[in-house]
């Protein structure tokens, strides 16, 4: 771009003239603006389920290992556990003795009725038999309460996968003793298909993030390469150590050519201005709060009062008091006046 630049001309005491210092000119430009962001992200997996045991028992068979794919509900781990064992065996044996009262109960409660309806017998006799017909019925249901919560802990003897994924730790062998209340990971579980790309955005970033902001991706493990994405969520609080708000990225990972642990760089795309009027930040001053700029016309340099948009650090978006056809004064604007002379000198 050709640049001019302008030497201010100016009488000292009414007959000394001095030159102002060279200040280049720059036109207003019309532009698409980005506001972006770079910063470190690392990666998560999506889902992460640290697996333990609701029984106590000694470790029968690890059906997995680091590394292996599973689909849920797939037995990963089976325990024995004996006295869960004998307990449902108990409990199916004490059902049927409960089913046989029953019956017995059901049995002498009809022959009874039936004798009391010939008044055979007292009412309160008949009454009797009822209630040992209920307390029969009321006995076997509780005994099918305990037996169905002897086969549930039974059950958990058995460990599944709680969601497809891969083993990323084994921590148990066969003839390991587990136990329920010891709070220990036996395998840890992490679903690698989707990937959460987790970055931490400054606190000035931040009030710009929105869900949906485009953003790319590049990681260390390949170079030149990148990922196209959106943010997903923010934690929409700062850290009040780092004062940086956690941000996630969803990644579809179905190739497996990401893994959690990668660290990379995120851009991501706070802002985006369409065809907007482009300043060099530079050429922008702020006086009493004011914003305004410094341009040539007719040889005479002219403050004119802007408002001001999107601010990238580097430039300034100029939403009113421009046309787009001036030449802006670019630097040394701090030794200008409204109405100073100039001369005009061009260089490529």
């Amino acid at each position: 771009m050709e640049k001019t630049i302008l030497t201010a001309a100016g009488i000292l005491a009414g007959t000394l003239a001095y030159a102002a210092a060279p200040v280049e000119l720059v036109p207003v430009q019309k532009k698409d603006l980005a506001v972006t962001t770079t910063q470190p992200v690392s990666i998560e997996a999506f889902h992460t389920a640290s697996i333990g045991t609701r029984v106590t028992g000694y470790v029968k068979a690890v059906l997995v290992d680091i590394g292996s794919p599973v689909k849920a509900g797939q037995p990963m781990v089976a325990i024995d556990a004996p006295e869960l064992v004998a307990a449902v065996n108990v409990l199916q044996a004490e059902i049927k003795d409960r089913e046989a009262a029953l019956a017995a109960a059901q049995s002498e409660q009809k022959r009874v009725k039936a004798l009391a309806d010939k008044g055979s017998i007292t009412e309160k006799a008949a009454q009797e038999a009822d209630l040992r017909l209920q307390q029969a019925a009321a006995a076997k249901s509780v005994s099918e309460a305990k037996l169905a919560e002897a086969e549930q802990m039974l059950a958990y003897s058995s460990i599944p996968a709680p969601f497809d994924g891969v083993v990323s730790i084994r921590s148990v062998d066969p003839g390991d003793l587990v136990a329920a209340d010891s709070g220990a990971v036996l395998i840890e579980v992490a679903q690698l298909s989707s990937l959460r790309v987790v970055t931490y955005i400054p606190e000035r970033e931040a009030v710009w993030l929105n869900n949906g902001d485009r953003v790319s991706l590049s990681f260390d493990a390949y170079p030149g390469q990148t990922f196209s994405a959106k943010i997903s969520r923010s934690a929409g609080v700062l850290d009040s150590t780092t004062r940086r708000m956690r941000t996630e990225i969803d990644l579809d990972n179905a190739q497996g050519l990401l893994f959690p642990g990668m660290y990379g760089k995120v851009t991501v795309e706070l802002e985006y201005r369409r065809d907007a009027l482009v300043l060099p930040a530079g050429s922008v001053r702020l006086n009493d709060g004011a914003p305004h700029v410094y341009a040539v016309e007719n040889g005479t340099v002219k403050r004119l009062p802007v408002a001001t948009g999107t601010d990238t650090g580097t430039q300034i978006e100029i939403i009113s008091g421009l046309s787009g056809s001036e030449q802006i004064v670019a630097n040394s604007i701090g030794r200008l006046r409204d109405g100073d002379a100039v001369t005009v000198k061009s260089r490529n």
